[in-house]
């Protein structure tokens, strides 16, 4: 591979002799850059330990401050009235508290996640569905016992316990989400790329009739390595739209060379 990745940067007229290697190959390639791609994803999970503290703030900012009595004690949530209260939004899920006797899903919407806390158990609802139901007693010790009075009375107590329960919560699930994320982004790269190949293969294939379409797809993989090699510093290191363009054009010129020396063989065999 190292030859591959060499030639395909240094003498981009070498990548030819690699048109013939295997598909199987070669889609391993492409995962390689797809990895490389997700890299910053994968430092971002394994480097994960919590929520962060923007995002701590922007939560104590915009949470609803209750005006009712409402705790959740031994894993039980309980208020002083029945009804359903709004406790934190943002634009993909909603936190609730229902305080009423029966659980009824038609009163929530259905375009968002919502996380719904009731009675004792919390609910996971999704679309419309209710997709995963969890008792309280299961969550951290810090989400069994809440009193949402010390909001106002001592509100730095009352959100360094919710924080440090969310944060024990979420990082006891990092395996899964975690594995599943990057999974995701992985599967995003290939797709991504082998868009851009296999429509690039197609125009050299149009453009290089007697050339097979299997090797043409090598040939593309190869001379798009630059191309991989920029996307990933960019995601990296988010470099600026001058420095990409500039990269983007020496991309562009290792394949005006090897075009050419396609047409040098071609005309040669002729």
């Amino acid at each position: 591979m190292f030859n591959r990745v060499r030639d395909s940067l240094v003498y981009p007229r070498e990548i030819i002799k690699y048109r013939k290697d295997r598909t199987i190959f070669v889609l391993f390639y492409i995962l390689f850059f797809a990895v490389l791609l997700s890299s910053k994803t994968i430092i971002d999970v394994v480097k994960f330990d919590g929520l962060s503290y923007a995002y701590k703030d922007q939560i104590t900012e915009n949470m609803a401050v209750l005006t009712q009595d409402c705790e959740i004690s031994n894993a039980v949530l309980t208020c002083d009235s029945e009804e359903v209260i709004s406790l934190y939004e943002e634009a993909i899920f909603t936190v609730y508290l229902d305080a009423n006797s029966e659980l009824d899903f038609a009163e929530y919407s259905s375009s968002n996640y919502g996380i719904i806390f009731h009675d004792e158990s919390v609910y996971i609802y999704v679309f419309g569905l209710n997709t995963l139901t969890v008792p309280l007693a299961d969550l951290p010790a810090q989400l069994q016992n809440i009193d949402f009075s010390e909001q106002q009375s001592n509100s730095e107590a009352f959100y360094d316990n919710l924080f440090e329960g969310v944060d024990e919560l979420i990082l006891s699930y990092k395996g899964l989400w975690g594995s599943l994320t990057i999974a995701i982004e992985i599967l995003i790269g290939i797709l991504f790329y082998l868009a851009f190949i296999l429509i690039s293969a197609w125009f050299l294939k149009k453009r290089y009739k007697v050339i097979p379409y299997k090797e043409t797809f090598a040939l593309t993989t190869y001379s798009s390595t630059s191309l991989f090699i920029i996307l990933t510093f960019y995601s990296l290191l988010n470099l600026s739209l001058f420095v990409v363009v500039i990269l983007l054009i020496i991309s562009f010129r290792q394949n005006g060379i090897l075009n050419s020396e396609i047409e040098r063989r071609l005309k040669k065999k002729s």
